[in-house]
């Protein structure tokens, strides 16, 4: 597995990424500079160069994005794209293509809250991001 994928949303949830991609296996967190968490009906990410959006790393296998892809709904709903990394390296991100407008969907928050658990993630940006709303 030579490839990162940097998850924002509920694959940050390891019990949620087990089942989608045996044998992914979580590879640390960051803050990803230059990009905030939005919360609508899901989560995304947008651009903005005073933020940065806490992530999860996971090690994948071309098998799991393409998995990924099929999930996300790649390429109608979510563009996959390599998106560059702090440390110099590179991860491969969704950015959501639609604007789906919240509120979140039902049980949503409180997966993205175990996901935060789950990587140790300081969860103020994700209660920022709810505070915004969509």
């Amino acid at each position: 597995m030579a490839d990162l994928y940097a998850a924002y949303g509920s694959n940050l949830q390891h019990a949620q990424m087990r089942q989608r991609c045996p044998g992914a296996e979580a590879a640390g967190a960051l803050l990803l500079p230059g990009w905030r968490l939005v919360l609508r009906r899901f989560a995304r990410i947008e651009p903005d160069p005073d933020a940065s959006c806490p992530v999860g790393l996971w090690r994948v296998a071309p098998a799991h994005l393409a998995t990924l892809d099929r999930l996300e709904g790649t390429p109608r709903v979510y563009e996959r794209r390599r998106l560059a990394l702090p440390d110099g390296g590179a991860a491969w991100i969704y950015i959501e293509r639609l604007d789906r407008p919240g509120p979140p969907v039902p049980g949503y928050v409180e997966r993205l809250r175990q996901g935060y658990r789950d990587f140790g993630l300081d969860p103020a940006p994700l209660d920022a991001a709810i505070a915004r709303g969509g």
